[in-house]
């Protein structure tokens, strides 16, 4: 009964993690099931809406981790011109809506961009914050790292340095864990990084710190920020380039707001419709994907995507 509830529930893998600890060699097994990750991999959901929850170092293993680690350092790519902000997590998800994230974006003001570090999913580009497992996870805070967090995200975060390029990354991060994975990753690459926060990111001080280091750079408009958050999802779900590829002969327009937006076809109208455009797709806020209509999978299967 109980395991047929966790299924019902799609916990049965933290329930699983948490009884192989009553024995070594259940334990053992557990790992090495977790080693065959192609099989997983194939035969685990890409989305669902159950919680993950983020017990203990194991849960660094398990498919739906290493996989949004993988698709954002191989198929994710920046599309902004403006400067790389490095924040924490937050308890609150999806990270925009907690009270920390809100001061950091009215210190920002879209003159960077934001990607957040966080154990155990590495980092979170902020036009992915919506999408699994980055906002159904929920992890234990003491505010320790583990050697093997701390490698783990080092290891995401140098993979996505090396991937996409920024004119300047700066640190708004906490003392301790947080900073010792970024000067490890800063020494590894050969970056400069610049800190602003010299106690907590939420102090007076330290939001200041944050403004002013990014005085002088340019805020980029709704309409990139609403066409890049579409095409970052489309590389997720599709594959390197695909957010540019599956919309290269069509000219796309936004109607909705987010994180309900709807992308349409501005050449292609809705007969009967006095004008209406035709919807190509729409973004699923609970898992942070993209719909396609009818239209849109035509599209899809039209383009290089």
């Amino acid at each position: 009964a109980v395991v047929r509830r966790r299924v019902r529930d799609g916990r049965l893998r933290d329930y699983v993690e948490g009884q192989a600890r009553h024995e070594a060699w259940l334990t053992a097994a557990f790992r090495e099931f977790d080693d065959q990750y192609g099989y997983l991999e194939e035969h685990t959901p890409v989305v669902r809406d159950a919680e993950l929850l983020a017990a203990s170092e194991d849960t660094l293993r398990r498919v739906e981790i290493q996989r949004f680690a993988d698709r954002v350092t191989t198929r994710y790519r920046n599309r902004f011109d403006n400067p790389l902000v490095l924040v924490p997590c937050s308890a609150t998800k999806p990270y925009s809506e907690s009270q920390s994230h809100s001061q950091f974006h009215r210190a920002i003001q879209f003159r960077a961009h934001t990607v957040s570090m966080t154990s155990p999913i590495g980092v979170v580009p902020t036009e992915l914050e919506l999408t699994y497992p980055a906002q159904h996870y929920d992890s234990v805070v003491t505010g320790r790292w583990t050697e093997g967090e701390r490698a783990f995200v080092a290891r995401v975060l140098r993979r996505y340095l090396e991937r996409n390029d920024y004119s300047r990354v700066i640190a708004h991060l906490p003392p301790g864990g947080y900073t010792d994975i970024v000067e490890r990753v800063e020494a590894e690459l050969g970056l400069d990084v610049e800190y602003t926060v010299p106690d907590h990111p939420t102090t007076e001080e330290s939001l200041a710190n944050l403004s002013s280091t990014l005085s002088g750079e340019l805020k980029f408009p709704k309409r990139e920020r609403e066409h890049n958050t579409v095409k970052a999802i489309a590389d997720y779900m599709l594959g390197p380039g695909a957010g540019d590829d599956l919309f290269a002969d069509v000219e796309i327009t936004m109607t909705s707001r987010y994180p309900k937006l709807q992308v349409r076809d501005a050449n292609a109208e809705i007969d009967g419709h006095d004008g209406e455009r035709a919807q190509l797709a729409t973004m699923v806020p609970q898992y942070g994907v993209l719909a396609f209509t009818l239209h849109g999978a035509r599209v899809w299967a039209d383009s290089d995507a």
